[in-house]
């Protein structure tokens, strides 16, 4: 593109409006800091406000984590994102920080990796399979999310993010699986035929268990984001999301679209339940070929007319366009459709992928002049849209991880009934770590009942839901020999050999896997005890809510410990 080249559009004073690259992990972007100065620069001179950048790749990290290792494509001793942030932040304008987070991918399916720490190491029983038992998907090695420890590990991974650093969204990729021949490790077709009473491996189409799939994808995103907007209620959580083919005609079409249907991403049923506060479609088109313009209209349409209140960003495919093809995919995702609904801004894929030769192909990247030409689109810089549900909330949360008071297991498939006024208002369901959440409640008191299998009923007569505000109950449901607790003070109180339950604990420091014991607190007070676990199967993060099952020690001083321990992670709250 040796010219510059400029184009005007007819339009209303834009006063806010979301305007983001994706900034992709594998390319430069933000590996050093002359890499993050440059991104920066070029973000700005764009006159965009809001950068997504990768953090995660394949069960890898460009920032410290104590979770996962360090990716090999880093500077080492770089944290991107402490840096990154800073820059961000302290320089005007501003530009928020969205985390990138892939989610399925893990590895490469051309080798194994060496560091003991990452997660096919630590927990290979996790990869998801197809139906006939192979291992290697699309995309290389998968995490399946019918697997309860997948589906804890990736939210510790990113709660851990957002517990440590300030950032301004969280951002998921691949939360999907890729295909309805994808979805059959052995855990996950288990309780598949635990909860329905069936033997075998189901068949790829058959209905209910492709809802189950679904199940097992949502079930992900309802962890993360409620407990992420618990520990920080303004955060904004976002993901990339799967447009394959041609829009759905209307709300009714939408289960046939291979998002819904094949790879069991139901993101109109995540906007609606409000699990997402911004939808980016991958709509990737490219505009020089009818069929695909075509394409790309419907499915801009289909999006500014299901927000359901959130916001909509349409995700544009720069790396397949033209330079003025871009442009004009710009001005259709501003203009209304033909309900009278528009998106809140666009996000370009990638930063990297500039050259408006319609390829992805490496060379001829970073083009400078791109950057410019954004200019003629965003005259000036304006900040990203309120979003009003977070700045005046009107609704309340509720989440809550249920386990066995014998052994702490993870009740899978509890239901939690909540009630008003004596009428039923909701039932929800556990996942397979035990964990529920209800999202967006009308405030006001509620009576809770829980259910599981083989176990007596459990009732709270009271719980309040207010408006902004994530309420969380945890419970060991079921008879136990151990005594319940509800301070760490009372084991001053109990003889050597006392069994003890206590739920809803803080981690009081981290400590990684080498380590023999942990120290765990109350939330009120701060009275600390050590806890010798049975195993340290992970690291355990400062700040953990956890569930403690075990045997009192009495020291020669007085001092008790907690020995030959259990522990279950319930959450960050």
């Amino acid at each position: 593109m040796g010219m510059m080249l400029t184009m005007t559009f007819t339009q209303t004073q834009i006063e806010t409006e979301f305007r983001a690259f994706w900034v992709d992990g594998f390319n430069e972007g933000f590996h050093t800091p002359e890499e993050v100065d440059a991104l920066l620069r070029r973000v700005r001179e764009a006159n965009m406000n809001a950068v997504i950048v990768q953090m995660r790749k394949r069960g890898d990290a460009h920032y410290f984590s104590p979770l996962e290792p360090f990716a090999a494509n880093q500077k080492p001793g770089f944290d991107a994102l402490a840096y990154l942030i800073e820059k961000a932040k302290t320089e005007s304008p501003p530009i928020e920080v969205h985390v990138w987070v892939n989610c399925h991918p893990i590895w490469p399916g051309s080798s194994w990796p060496n560091d003991p720490r990452h997660i096919l190491n630590r927990f290979p029983e996790i990869q998801t399979e197809n139906v006939n038992g192979e291992r290697i998907t699309e995309v290389g090695y998968g995490m399946d999310w019918g697997h309860p420890l997948a589906n804890e590990w990736f939210a510790r991974v990113v709660l851990d993010i957002v517990s440590r650093y300030d950032i301004d969204g969280i951002h998921f990729d691949y939360i999907r699986y890729t295909g309805e021949q994808w979805g059959y490790n052995p855990v996950s077709v288990e309780r598949f035929n635990r909860r329905y009473g069936r033997t075998g491996k189901p068949e790829p189409a058959d209905p209910l268990w492709k809802q189950w799939r679904r199940d097992q994808v949502t079930a992900v995103v309802r962890k993360i984001a409620t407990q992420a907007r618990a520990l920080k209620p303004q955060l904004k959580v976002s993901a990339a999301l799967i447009t394959w083919g041609d829009g759905p005609k209307d709300t009714a079409d939408w289960v046939n679209r291979s998002a819904y249907s094949r790879v069991f991403q139901d993101w109109r049923g995540w906007l609606e339940e409000g699990l997402l506060d911004m939808a980016i479609p991958m709509i990737y088109y490219n505009q020089a070929n009818p069929e695909r313009a075509r394409f790309y209209q419907n499915w801009i349409n289909f999006l500014k007319d299901h927000q359901y209140g959130r916001h909509g960003v349409v995700g544009i495919g720069n790396y397949l366009n033209t330079w003025e093809n871009t442009a004009e995919q710009v001005r259709l995702a501003r203009e209304p459709s033909p309900r009278g609904n528009r998106p809140v801004g666009v996000c370009f894929f990638s930063y990297a992928a500039t050259s408006g030769r319609g390829t992805e192909d490496g060379s001829n990247r970073y083009e400078e002049g791109f950057y410019t030409f954004l200019r003629s689109l965003f005259p000036e810089w304006v900040p990203t849209p309120p979003m009003d549900w977070k700045r005046f909330p009107t609704t309340g949360h509720l989440m809550g991880t249920l386990v066995n008071a014998r052994d702490l297991t993870p009740l899978d498939g509890a239901t939690v009934e909540l009630y008003r006024d004596g009428t039923l208002y909701k039932t929800l369901t556990t996942d397979g770590t035990g964990f529920f959440a209800g999202v967006h409640l009308p405030p006001g008191q509620y009576a809770l009942i829980i259910r599981a299998e083989g176990m007596p009923a459990f009732s709270l007569p009271s719980l309040q839901i207010t408006p902004g505000i994530t309420t969380v109950f945890h419970h060991a449901l079921g008879d136990t020999d151990a005594l319940r607790l509800a301070s760490i003070r009372s084991l001053q109180n109990l003889p050597e050999g006392a069994k003890v339950l206590l739920v809803g604990k803080e981690i009081a420091e981290t400590v990684d896997e080498r380590a023999t014991s942990l120290r765990i607190r109350d939330l009120l007070g701060g009275a600390e005890v050590e806890v010798f676990p049975q195993k340290m199967q992970f690291p355990w993060l400062k700040g953990e809510r956890v569930a403690v099952r075990g045997t009192v020690r009495v020291l020669p001083s007085g001092t008790r410990q907690i020995v030959n321990a259990q522990i279950r992670w319930l959450g960050v709250q």
